[in-house]
């Protein structure tokens, strides 16, 4: 797919409907240039599953850190 994007305000770039459609507004991307193109990467976080998965058995999550995970799934549900 090819589409234009076009920059607007300072610091803004306005995406193509068809492109935003793909994203969520609480997504985050990694941008880099190469030349004159600009690479936009979404950045994908951790799944909580993963994160409890990564965590130290030897250490065990703290009522906070589990907390967190707990607010963290409920997001990514929504």
């Amino acid at each position: 797919m090819t589409a234009i994007a076009e920059l607007t305000a300072p610091d803004t770039l306005k995406l193509p409907a068809q492109i935003t459609a793909q994203f969520r507004p609480s997504d985050r991307f990694v941008v880099w240039v190469e030349g004159d193109t600009v690479y936009l990467k979404r950045i994908t976080p951790a799944s909580v599953v993963e994160i409890v998965d990564q965590a130290p058995a030897e250490e065990p999550l703290t009522l906070d850190e589990i907390n967190e995970l707990v607010h963290q799934a409920r997001r990514e549900q929504k």
